[in-house]
This record gives C-alpha cells, structure tokens and sequence, in this order.
C-alpha cells in the first residue's frame, strides 16, 4: 500500500511551507488498545497508581483482556465505567 496525495501546484506549494504534524502527548492516557465492554474499572480519581498495576478488564471478542498502567501517577479522570462500550484509542483514564 501507498499514501497518494494529489495537489495542485498551488496547494503543493503551500503544502511544503505547512510545519510537520506533532503526534499528541499520550502519556498521560490510558487508552483502549481494541473496541470491546469495560468488565471492570479497578482505579477511581485521585488514587495513586504504579507502573504495571490493573486499571480496568476489557472484554473483546469472548476474551477478557488485562490493560495496565503504563507509568506512576494519580488518577485524574476515569472515563468509563462496568458495562460500557469502548471504541479502539478510547480515553479510559487520564493522569494528573
């Protein structure tokens, strides 16, 4: 496969003069790597959470999945709950 970008001489122009794209900071997230059902959310706001500790189960495809912290921090937001639905990348909890 391979991405085709077809501009007029105008917008290639103006293209090159755009500033490359910087990725967003996730490291303060813990996204949903798959879509799937929380089966359980193990954090609440304001707990302090290590490197490698349960934050929630996911359930995809039949098969519960562990998702761990990737970092120590303290929980600024929980955004999803038991029983939810979840979309893959999905902001699970966020870090203060």
């Amino acid at each position: 496969k391979a991405r085709v970008l077809v501009l007029t001489q105008r917008a290639a122009e103006l293209h090159d003069k755009l500033p490359p794209k910087q990725a967003a900071d996730t490291s303060k997230l813990v996204l949903s790597p798959m879509p799937g059902l929380v089966v359980s959310m193990d954090v609440a706001p304001g707990q302090l959470v290590r490197e490698g500790e349960v934050v929630c189960v996911l359930e995809a495809m039949k098969m519960q999945n562990i998702i761990r912290a990737e970092r120590d921090g303290t929980v600024k937001a929980v955004n999803a709950k038991a029983g939810d639905p979840v979309a893959a990348d999905e902001i699970l909890v966020e870090f203060g």
